[in-house]
């Protein structure tokens, strides 16, 4: 059966870091009581008493006694430690959080399993003996959890296991976990030859992965070498509007005729029939004679 332990507790109002300070300056640890059947109640409990009762539990499931001072009056609760914060480097106890159970009401949780014995596997194979499993999950009565499930394993040979349901759990116990899951089983020892394969390939360098940027790189500085890269990106849409824009500076504004005796922009003559000084003709009215 699991451990059960008393432990007096004291409901309280305060929270917020600054009461929480203040109650573990004055040798006490917060917590709170959770259940299915009540709201939440935030309670310190003395730290000396708290850590005298952790101190002998044989496994993380540890029932509480608790005698809890609320109102004037003092009720027992029966309750579970659900979890205990510690700080990260010192040696205290900084929360405590418990849940209530029902004395009458089956519930569910993870049980230790333990081997016993050394497997003959092990002693005259020289196998290795694998956890698997190292909890079970259970459903029973508060009264009727156990505190670790010890299984024997003396008779496993080498290539031998056990399995969930070769397991023989107290009355009123009964285990969740599927009666074909594995939980030890005796290995085979591993050959010379096989830890020498593992630390050759352990020892080998890996292969570096072929990085695919590297051509595309030498791909652009091969184009430049030839002389035909291309314009970068978005210089040859900026030059296109620059240009249009010049030959429309250039062109006549439609409907509109040059000036007469001037050309237009450019220094391109007038158009034909349009208006101007009449052309020069040779001397004489006579055509040039050609040589």
């Amino acid at each position: 059966m699991a451990q059960k332990v008393q432990l007096k507790a004291k409901s309280r109002a305060e929270i917020g870091k600054g009461a929480v300070k203040r109650m573990r300056d004055q040798g006490t640890v917060p917590g709170v009581v959770y259940g299915a059947h009540m709201k939440p109640i935030n309670i310190t409990v003395g730290i000396e008493e708290l850590e005298r009762a952790l101190h002998g539990a044989t496994s993380e499931n540890v029932l509480v006694d608790l005698q809890l001072e609320e109102g004037g009056k003092t009720n027992n609760r029966l309750a579970l430690i659900q979890e205990v914060q510690h700080h990260p480097y010192k040696d205290t106890i900084l929360h405590i959080d418990l849940h209530e159970v029902l004395a009458t009401e089956k519930l569910r949780a993870s049980v230790p399993v333990r081997p016993i014995g050394e497997p003959a596997g092990v002693k005259n194979g020289g196998g290795v003996l694998e956890f698997v499993m190292r909890e079970l999950h259970v459903e029973c009565l508060p009264q009727d959890l156990p505190a670790l499930l010890e299984v024997n394993v003396e008779k496993l040979e080498i290539g031998q296991s056990i399995h969930v349901g070769d397991i023989a759990v107290p009355h009123g116990v009964a285990l969740l976990d599927d009666k074909g899951q594995t939980v030890f089983l005796v290995a085979a020892p591993i050959t010379e030859e096989e830890l020498a394969a593992m630390t050759e390939a352990a020892a080998a360098p890996s292969a570096e992965p072929e990085v695919l940027t590297a051509k595309k790189e030498e791909g652009v500085e091969g184009a430049v070498v030839e002389g035909e890269a291309k314009p970068e990106a978005g210089k040859a849409d900026a030059k296109a509007p620059a240009a249009a824009g010049k030959a429309d500076a250039k062109a006549p504004v439609a409907g509109k005729a040059p000036v007469a005796g001037k050309a237009p922009a450019g220094g391109k003559a007038p158009a034909a029939g349009a208006p101007g000084k009449p052309e020069a003709k040779p001397a004489g009215g006579k055509p040039e004679a050609k040589k």
